[in-house]
């Protein structure tokens, strides 16, 4: 007995598309009793190939749609095609979607003027189905992370599942349970203007102890201050159970409100300023520690200096002093601009020396390699960059030397040679410490 399983697809317009999903065979002479009916195998290649008859089809459809403008019905331009990955619970899916360019009629209707659409933007933010999430959460409450993953690959067809994966579904679940359960405390009309709120930022690597420890800890230490308070914190985002919300009690037992602006310091890692957005569940202002900078414009002026006291270096030495000299100048001030433009003009002079010396050869390489690294930093950090002169005269914090100080009183005095104490695997969570209340002037 042969089968085979056709599939046919009629649209919307009324044209009709036939595939042919798959085939087996079962002769009746040769059959097994586990050879009767559908293998686990067989059904699993069949709903993967089912799964990407539909959705090819479905995303064709949907694409064809969206090229018709919903204010003036004309069809709208193909800007390019983009491949776009689906993970669904029967197989992860590469398809080729278009973007469409925005018509000239969005400028007077309530969608502004920008870049091309993508029609699966808006139905698959997380590039998954909602189904594939809820199964993952549900199996990774019910069961183990790797227990889960290894159940969904021996039923389904779906891609190889990590243990990772289904922790971070369970875990965005979680979070989004506990941040629907927050009630915003009443603000009477009588309190007076909110009090801004400065959270200074910074993280440590505390090593495992092999006796019992199985694995390195990220500590995110900071502190709170108003212009009443202070609070010291420390923390383990990945072992605590909702460090959004206990960073927000910290918040609030300082004085915040919804109303109170929020400026957050840190020296780059887009991990801690998100940490404070979901804490806050608003934006916050983010400013990029100034030391961090500084030290990294003076990686690029010692580069700069080994190469003009390279032996036969054939450049004009003002080519390369003065950019290197202005550079802490333009950012003190707030001339990003600027700053990038003279990076770029120092990568592009060291790259045209002369490569046959190779003293000269490294260090114009070194020049470059760490032009790149800055203008890389200004670039990821650009909306995080101020005048930073302008705020040290007005005496408003510029640096995040303050959570650094975190880290000596939190986790040395917590971990230190003569403490007995350590974040062990149980309780890998630093609580909430308050600090003596003090008075600043802004």
């Amino acid at each position: 007995m042969d089968v085979r399983i056709i599939v046919q697809t009629t649209f919307e317009n009324g044209t009709t598309r036939t595939r042919r999903v798959g085939s087996f065979s079962r002769p009746f002479r040769s059959t097994q009793p586990e050879g009767f009916g559908l293998l686990l195998e067989d059904a699993k290649s069949m709903l993967w190939q089912l799964q990407q008859a539909i959705l090819l089809d479905q995303v064709e459809e949907i694409s064809e749609a969206s090229r018709v403008c919903p204010d003036c019905n004309k069809v709208r331009a193909i800007h390019d095609y983009r491949p776009r990955v689906l993970d669904t619970l029967f197989g992860r899916f590469q398809v080729k979607v278009p973007r469409i360019r925005r018509c000239a009629c969005n400028a007077k209707s309530e969608v502004t003027l920008g870049g091309p659409l993508s029609p699966l933007a808006r139905f698959f933010p997380d590039r998954s189905k909602p189904e594939l999430q809820r199964l993952q959460a549900e199996l990774g409450a019910r069961h183990s992370f790797r227990e889960a993953a290894r159940i969904m690959e021996i039923f389904l067809p779906c891609a190889k599942q990590a243990n990772t994966s289904v922790r971070n579904r369970l875990g965005k679940i979680a979070r989004d349970i506990s941040d629907s359960e927050y009630v915003e405390p009443a603000v009477s009309s009588t309190d007076k203007s909110a009090v801004p709120v400065t959270v200074y930022l910074d993280g440590a690597h505390v090593r495992c102890r092999p006796e019992y420890q199985k694995r390195h800890l990220d500590v995110v230490v900071g502190k709170i201050e108003s212009s009443q308070m202070c609070q010291c914190f420390g923390l383990v985002p990945q072992a605590a159970g909702s460090p959004f919300r206990q960073l927000r009690h910290g918040l609030q037992e300082i004085g915040w409100d919804r109303n109170s602006p929020v400026t957050v310091i840190s020296d780059g890692e887009p991990a801690l300023p998100n940490l404070v957005r979901l804490a806050v569940g608003g934006s916050v202002r983010h400013i990029l520690d100034w030391w961090h900078i500084s030290m990294r414009v003076k990686h690029v002026e010692n580069a700069v200096r080994g190469l003009l006291e390279a032996k036969n270096f054939p450049g004009i030495p003002v080519l390369f002093e003065r950019p290197a000299e202005r550079l802490r100048w333009y950012l003190w001030h707030g001339k990003v601009r600027a700053a990038t433009t003279d990076v770029q003009w120092l990568m592009t002079d060291s790259g045209r020396l002369c490569k046959d010396d190779p003293g000269v050869r490294d260090a114009a390489a070194r020049v470059q390699a760490r032009c790149r690294e800055l203008y890389t930093h200004l670039a990821n950090n650009m909306d995080s960059l101020t005048n930073y002169g302008r705020r040290y005269r007005n005496g408003l914090p510029i640096s995040s030397s303050r959570a650094e100080g975190c880290v000596d009183d939190i986790g040395n005095t917590r971990m230190g040679k003569r403490r007995r104490m350590r974040w062990s695997p149980k309780a890998p969570i630093a609580s909430l410490s308050c600090g003596p209340p003090f008075s600043t002037e802004s």
